[in-house]
């Protein structure tokens, strides 16, 4: 087992935190993760002095609701941000600004907190203009009474960025970098088709037109400032990429063109066991080969996130922050890129590839090599995780997840949850309820009016076969279905009535 360096201890202090989050990052672009063909040379030196959880999973498979997970250490039944915020079926429009958040429990703990990139987690005024279809209709309760949640409204220093932002290169902000540094913004190559409005682009202009060089341009400018501070730092840098659209720049681009990539294990799926409630992201080709070039692009995006993330490294290296700067790299969720027969995007469904998300901590004086965690853990617990690293000890009443901290000293945490649960509430004008909860080898879904799922992820890891109406599974069914119960229990679940009536109580 590896141990925490010797040589290298940092000083008996609060420790700085870096936290670098992704959009939609797939675990098998990581060489950690068993990943062969994404080349991110930089975040695989960075696992080899780090902890690498190999069962980390998203509270929710879409973008806000596992960001306000992040922020706040609840699910989403309890934050309320169930879906994309302004759209259907989310209670909560703009994050609530309450002792709980994140930024205000490190105030308490005298850190200078900084956030630069996608926050997804309010919007503002403005939302108005932008509304469409059922909801142009609609008053917001937000919008009416002038609320706004950015992140420079919840207490961080940094930039707001409202909304999605679809990649980020459309912000004022940004194009206001663009034009300082004379530099210009030269998408060309575009490819389109295999899924609505996703598409994929060859970016020609200079890496430092990139939107994720901005990005790691912020955070090394407000990091530069708090370290004039003397106090500890949290800083949050969240890319867009590498969610869609896959632009991609052409030195990165180069790495993968010829590359022959072979379908994914699980592509060639007939899909007849399969509820059906996944047709809803089905893309428009069941080719693979329609699905190439956005798998390359997608690897790019990645390669050119990962030479940033080095750079800021660097950066750290040379002003002597490293060995006193815990480093937390995730995503908020996964990609589904063709899987089971050409899905897209995400939610609707609870594969590996959308739920299970990278989680590489370094410690702050970092190990003498790497070492993977078996523990089941979740973004809620990231959150614990980080407010015990700056010693806020636990995390406020109701929170849904633990510190896991004592593991990055390679300790074990007595009663750390044998099962990890990950909820959904649809996307965009389709709400449903599911809930999957991963205990052992197994994984169960509940679907609510639909087909529910049960896979033996040992035996078939890329959960090609739906054991829910097998004979010979119909224990293992029940013992998931009232693990399932027992965490809704423990966690004030309120679907936990209705459950029990559909699935328990037969």
């Amino acid at each position: 087992m590896s141990t925490i360096s010797s040589n290298n201890k940092a000083e008996n202090r609060q420790p700085n935190i870096l936290f670098i989050q992704t959009d939609q990052q797939r675990v098998d672009t990581l060489k950690s993760y068993g990943g062969k063909v994404c080349q991110t040379p930089h975040l695989n030196r960075l696992a080899e002095e780090s902890v690498v959880f190999d069962n980390a999973y998203t509270s929710c498979p879409v973008c806000t609701p596992a960001r306000a997970s992040m922020q706040t250490g609840l699910y989403p039944f309890k934050h309320g941000m169930q879906t994309n915020s302004y759209g259907m079926g989310s209670m909560v429009q703009e994050l609530p600004d309450t002792p709980r958040l994140l930024s205000r429990q490190l105030e308490q703990q005298a850190y200078s907190i900084g956030y630069t990139g996608k926050w997804h987690l309010g919007f503002g005024p403005g939302m108005g203009e932008y509304l469409r279809g059922n909801l142009a209709h609609v008053q917001f309760a937000d919008i009416a009474g002038g609320i706004r949640s950015l992140p420079t409204d919840v207490g961080y220093e940094g930039d707001d960025f409202a909304g999605h932002g679809g990649g980020g290169m459309t912000y004022p902000q940004f194009r206001q970098y663009l034009q300082d540094n004379g530099l210009t913004w030269q998408e060309e190559n575009k490819v389109s088709g295999h899924f609505e409005w996703h598409y994929a682009s060859e970016l020609t202009s200079p890496v430092e037109s990139t939107v994720e060089y901005f990005l790691t341009e912020r955070a090394i400018h407000f990091i530069d400032e708090f370290r004039k501070r003397d106090k500890p730092f949290f800083f949050s840098l969240n890319y867009w990429g590498p969610h869609e659209p896959y632009v991609a720049p052409t030195r990165f681009l180069d790495l993968y063109r010829d590359a022959e990539l072979e379908p994914w294990p699980n592509f060639y799926d007939d899909r007849s066991d399969k509820p059906s409630i996944h047709n809803i992201k089905r893309g428009n080709t069941t080719e693979w080969a329609d699905f190439v070039p956005y798998i390359k692009h997608y690897y790019a995006s990645m390669s050119s996130i990962d030479e940033q993330i080095g750079r800021l490294i660097d950066y750290l290296k040379r002003h002597d922050l490293y060995d006193n700067t815990v480093i937390i790299f995730t995503a908020d969720h996964g990609e589904s890129l063709g899987i089971h027969g050409g899905l897209c995007d995400k939610s609707f469904f609870m594969y590996e590839e959308t739920c299970r998300i990278p989680l590489i901590v370094k410690p702050a004086a970092g190990l003498d090599g790497s070492r993977m965690e078996k523990s089941f853990v979740g973004t809620c617990d990231i959150h614990a995780t980080i407010l015990d690293l700056a010693g806020a000890g636990a995390p406020p009443e109701g929170t849904d997840g633990r510190s896991f901290a004592p593991m990055l000293e390679g300790q074990m945490v007595e009663n750390w949850p044998d099962s990890i649960v990950t909820e959904g509430a649809g996307l965009e004008a389709a709400m449903f309820t599911q809930r999957m909860i991963r205990k052992g080898h197994y994984k169960y879904v509940f679907n609510c009016g639909d087909l529910d799922e049960l896979y033996d992820l040992q035996a078939d890891p890329y959960e090609m076969t739906n054991l829910i109406g097998k004979e010979n599974y119909r224990n293992t069914l029940a013992e998931m279905r009232q693990s399932l119960a027992d965490w809704m229990t423990l966690h004030d679940d309120g679907l936990l009535r209705q459950y029990k009536r559909m699935r328990i109580e037969q």
